[in-house]
């Protein structure tokens, strides 16, 4: 009997359809993922790249992964209806880009793992108990936004050496600790900081009226998603004001304000996608350590420092890692 025919034989008496409908169950498999996300569809950079990062680790779309989208349409309110929608979808786990969506997931559905990326510090908001076993069923990247809150004011300083008054954007809606972090270096800078809070987006219009008859010299954004969602409105309501502006993310500098500093969000997704390959491939998530920003970026728009009449200083100058003509 030959080689193909013992095979035949053995196929049909059953010998090999275990091993052959074993592999054929292991490339079925496909991981489920929930992606929440505060904004809408158009505004979902940061879930793009969590899963293009995914795609360079295997999991790609229909192959290999099924991914449960959901858009809060900037109402935070809509988050536990949305991840007890997630619940019922048999998902493996889910991203979410914001420590207060994690917060309610964690209280929602506490037996779903949880996958976070957020600017506040998640053991100070209550998120996890400790970095290194974040426990529970959640874990994720910080961007350490409120730790560098006083190094961007410095910054500004340096910039604009006389300023002596900031107006700091604020949604009181977001938890930080900005104001906190940055009062004793404002103090030392001879700065006065006054809060300005901005609670939807029908206000901010508004505030940056207040904020030029306050005489403010500076705006300092604190990030929050309604805000961030709105770097393009902010950075040309501060430009047209004549104000130069200062904020985390470099996608306020790129739409008019003056500087930015803060952690590579690039960076960050990308770990949160190695994060989450543990996770579909059997880590507990609370057994992950919750990672923190190690790589940042200082980004100055040129264009606007011209606008603007401000010369910015070769000590800044030689330090940018990115500068916008």
């Amino acid at each position: 009997m030959n080689n193909r025919r013992k095979f035949l034989v053995a196929l049909g008496s059953g010998v090999l359809a275990g091993p052959m409908i074993s592999l054929a169950q292991q490339r079925a498999r496909i991981s489920r993922i929930g992606v929440i996300e505060f904004g809408a569809p158009s505004e979902s950079g940061f879930a793009r790249t969590y899963l293009a990062a995914l795609k360079q680790l295997g999991f790609s779309e229909p192959a290999t992964l099924h991914v449960e989208r959901r858009y809060a349409q900037g109402d935070a309110t809509r988050f536990a209806e949305l991840i007890h929608d997630l619940t019922t979808k048999k998902i493996d786990l889910v991203f979410t880009v914001g420590n207060d969506i994690a917060q309610v997931a964690k209280q929602v559905a506490p037996a779903l793992s949880v996958v976070t990326a957020g600017s506040e510090d998640p053991v100070m908001s209550g998120l996890i108990a400790d970095y290194r076993r974040p426990g529970g069923n959640i874990t994720g990247v910080t961007y350490l936004s409120p730790q560098l809150a006083a190094k961007r004011l410095e910054l500004l300083k340096e910039i604009v050496p006389g300023l002596t008054r900031v107006a700091v954007l604020w949604d009181p809606t977001h938890f930080d600790t900005y104001y906190r972090d940055m009062e004793p270096v404002a103090r030392a800078l001879g700065v006065s900081l006054q809060l300005f809070e901005t609670r939807s987006t029908d206000e901010i219009d508004r505030v940056f009226a207040g904020i030029q008859k306050s005489g403010a010299e500076g705006v300092f954004v604190t990030p929050s998603r309604m805000l961030n969602l709105q770097a393009r409105r902010i950075g040309q309501l501060a430009l047209g004001a004549k104000l130069p502006l200062i904020a985390a993310y470099a996608n306020f500098t790129e739409a008019g304000g003056l500087i930015a500093y803060g952690a590579v969000i690039g960076d960050l997704l990308v770990r949160a996608a190695a994060q989450t390959e543990k996770i579909l491939k059997g880590a507990k998530a609370g057994d992950l350590p919750f990672e923190r920003a190690a790589t940042f970026e200082l980004v100055i728009n040129m264009k606007t420092a011209r606008a603007l009449g401000i010369k910015i200083p070769n000590s800044i100058l030689v330090r940018a890692d990115r500068m916008i003509e």
